[in-house]
Order: structure tokens, then sequence, then C-alpha cells
């Protein structure tokens, strides 16, 4: 596919899209805008509706269609990031009014409105479940026998596909961390994905394992409720740069649980603890591709070998969208998608194998740990900047990064407060973003 070139009949490739959530609907958006270079899509979505992990339900375990809820929505959530920097730079037209951090339920209605206006719903096969993705041979772009279930009848097709675009979220396997002596805790257990609501901790002791985004949320959100909420990680210590919920008080991490207390790592020990919320993150998950043939596994949370963190090294007719992390995620998307598509219709040229899997193992140069791989963060910027060079598009205005940047001064400072700020964008070339109360 990478040799074909455009012309005035453009060879048709069929294109398989997994999940409707942000990364899905900007693969169908991006394709139909290049239908003229002769993609044929479709979006394989298991629930009813767009959104992805943004469908919000107070119910958790099974969903109406009898598979896990996929969402890890909690009631009163509010986003880490403001409203201004969540937009696709294509559709900025997020509501909220004028508070920045705004809830889940906002991104869900800018997600349906971005679908409505692109127009992508005729391309969604709702309440479809990808059961199985096979490669049809060994070459690198090979074609994907893909076989998908109807909930509703339990019926079942195949496929044939010219390339695979995963985007399937990667916010709904939980991933807990072996605690030795765990089993003999009698109190309640649980991770950050069924959590919704802070009631049934009240008067509680609550040990919040775990101090990224979902972690200090829960805590201070339980700490309004519960008698004192220990908030356990191996990070520098949060409360040297901004103040913390009177109830809440910043621990090590645990080393294991014994003789009805929790040893941490400094030695010092917990006590009378009622609950336990593991805000520990999640495992990548793909349990519809064919394990070996695919090409792909998973080692610790590393995706591997994915070259650019996206494209599948050894099978390129096949992609992951949205697996780097601590990044603004749908920005990017953005620009993972259109990149992808530039290299199915010609336009961008890949290295060769070995040089893809040099890449993916790049992934892991300094010692870094194989679940932390896919952690940009400040490198985020590059990273998009570099695929928007190599496929020859229009970079992000530079807001992103500028409007990212002040952000995250405000946030590390003042943890209790950040999210009743506001953000100006006065300009799209990074030059006029403010931050105001």
């Amino acid at each position: 596919m990478e040799n074909e070139r455009i012309s005035n009949k453009p060879v048709t490739k069929k294109v398989c899209v997994i999940g409707a959530g942000a990364a899905g609907l900007c693969a169908a958006r991006h394709l139909a805008k290049n239908s003229n270079a002769g993609f044929e899509f479709a979006v394989f979505e298991k629930t009813d509706r767009v959104g992805g992990t943004w469908l919000y339900t107070d119910r958790t375990g099974k969903d109406d269609n009898g598979l896990p809820i996929h969402s890890s929505m909690y009631k009163n959530l509010r986003t880490n990031l403001p409203k201004e920097l969540m937009n696709f730079p294509d559709y900025r037209e997020i509501k909220g009014g004028n508070r920045s951090c705004v809830s889940h339920d906002v991104i869900r209605d800018y997600l349906e409105d971005y679908a409505v206006h692109f127009d992508l719903k005729q391309y969604i096969r709702f309440n479809t479940i990808v059961e199985s993705v096979k490669p049809e041979n060994d070459s690198p772009f090979t074609k994907w026998n893909v076989k998908v279930k109807h909930v509703k009848t339990s019926t079942n097709e195949e496929y044939t596909y010219d390339a695979v675009m995963v985007c399937n979220g990667h916010f709904f396997e939980p991933y807990t961390p072996d605690i030795p002596g765990l089993s003999d805790f009698k109190g309640r257990v649980m991770h950050s994905h069924v959590y919704r609501k802070p009631d049934s901790f009240e008067n509680q002791n609550v040990l919040v394992l775990g101090a990224s985004s979902s972690g200090v949320d829960i805590a201070f959100e339980i700490s309004d409720r519960a008698t004192r909420v220990y908030l356990s990680h191996n990070n520098p210590r949060l409360s040297n740069k901004s103040p913390l919920p009177t109830k809440v008080t910043e621990v090590q991490g645990v080393d294991k649980f014994e003789s009805g207390e929790f040893v941490l790592r400094d030695g010092s020990r917990l006590r009378c603890i009622d609950s336990l919320v593991f805000c520990t993150g999640y495992k990548f998950s793909y349990p519809f591709l064919q394990t070996g043939s695919c090409g792909l596994d998973v080692d610790d949370n590393f995706v591997n070998p994915l070259y650019k963190h996206l494209v599948n090294a050894r099978r390129p007719s096949m992609c992951v969208v949205g697996i780097p992390t601590s990044v603004v995620p749908f920005p990017m998307f953005h620009m993972q998608v259109q990149y992808y598509l530039s290299i199915l219709i010609g336009k961008t040229r890949l290295p060769s194998t070995t040089a893809m899997l040099e890449d993916s193992n790049a992934s892991l140069q300094g010692g870094k740990k194989k679940r932390h791989a896919h952690k940009l963060a400040d490198a985020q910027w590059d990273y998009n900047d570099g695929l928007a060079k190599d496929a020859g598009i229009e970079p992000l205005p530079k807001f992103y990064r500028r409007g990212f940047e002040l952000w995250s001064v405000n946030r590390t400072k003042n943890l209790t407060e950040y999210k009743n700020l506001s953000m100006r964008v006065g300009s799209l070339d990074g030059e006029d973003v403010e931050i105001v109360v």
C-alpha cells in the first residue's frame, strides 16, 4: 500500500476502525475527508452511542448488552485539562461556558456534536463487537479477516479489510499491583474503574493507592466524607508544591499487608483502614487480536513493536491510535490519524522493518521501565510535530503547547483549586494564552 499512488481512479482501500470513542471518531472524520483517495470504511462500536470512555453510567459490572462496563467515569468528574485544549483542531466547539474544566457529559456531548458535524454516524455500526482480527497472510501489508458479533441478534459476520485502525482506548481494564497479604484484609477493596460516588466512604479511614490524576481527584473527593484519607505513592511529595485538603495525608507506597496493618515502604504502618482504593491505572488490552500472528504483544503495558507509538512495525496495515500517555489526547489523535492515512495513500513512506523495530525499542532507552515506555509528557510536542513533518500535514496550532505548559504550572502549585481557573486563547500561534481566576 505504501507504493500505491493516488490517481483519477484510486485503488479502493477498505479500512476497519474499532471503537467509536474520540480516537475512532477522529479516524472516521479523516477517512471520510479523504474519500477521494479510495477509502471505504466501517466503524464498529459495541454500544449504541458514540463517546467511548466518556459515556458515564452509575452502573458497574455489566452493561445492558451483557458486556463489562467500559467507562471509568465517576459522577462528579471534571476534566483535569481545560476544554480549550481538549478539542480537535478542526472542530473547537466544546460547550461549558466560562468554565474550563468541564464535566464528563460536556465532553460526551462534544463528541456527539463532532460526529453530527462531520456526518460520521452513517459509517458506524453500533451494537457490534469485534471478536477477532486475523492477518490473511504473513506479508507486512497483509489484509485482515475481521469477525464481528451483533449484540442484539447474536449473529456473526466476517469481513476482509486492507487496514485496521485499533481505537478501543485503554481506560477499561484495571491494573492492580500485587500486595502480599492483601487477601487477609477484611475491608473493602476496589479499583477506580468502579468508583462512582463518595457517599459510601462516610466516616471511614481510606487508603488511596496511586497519585496520578484519578488518584488525586478521588482522594480529594472522598475526603469530604471520610474521616481520613491516606494518599499512598512513591513520587515526589505533592504537598511540597501545593496545599492538600486537611483530611488528606500523603504516605509512602504500600509494601504489604500484615497483622491487620498496611506496611509502607518506609517501614511505617497504617491500621484501622476501612477501604482500599486502587488508582493504579489500566492495562492495554486487545482481546480481539490474534496473539502472535498479528505482530503485536503487550508486556508490562508496553505495546510492542509500535513505530512512532502507532504503527504495527511487523504488520504496518494495522495501527493502534492513542497509545501515548501523559498527553493532550484529542489533538494527538488528530495528528496520529492523519499521519497513518498518509501512509495508506502512499504519501508517506515507512522505513525498513528493522528501523521501525529499533524505533519501538528506543522507547526503553535510559533504563525506562516497560510500563512507562509510552509516557510522553513534555516530549509530546516534538512527537506531534514529527508526525506533521513526516506526513506533510499542518502541525498543531502553537496554543496547545503554550496552554498546556501554563496549565501544568498552575495545576502543580494549587491542586485543590486549579479546576476553578479558566483559560483564554486569543490567538492560535500561542502568543496570547492566559489563565484567569
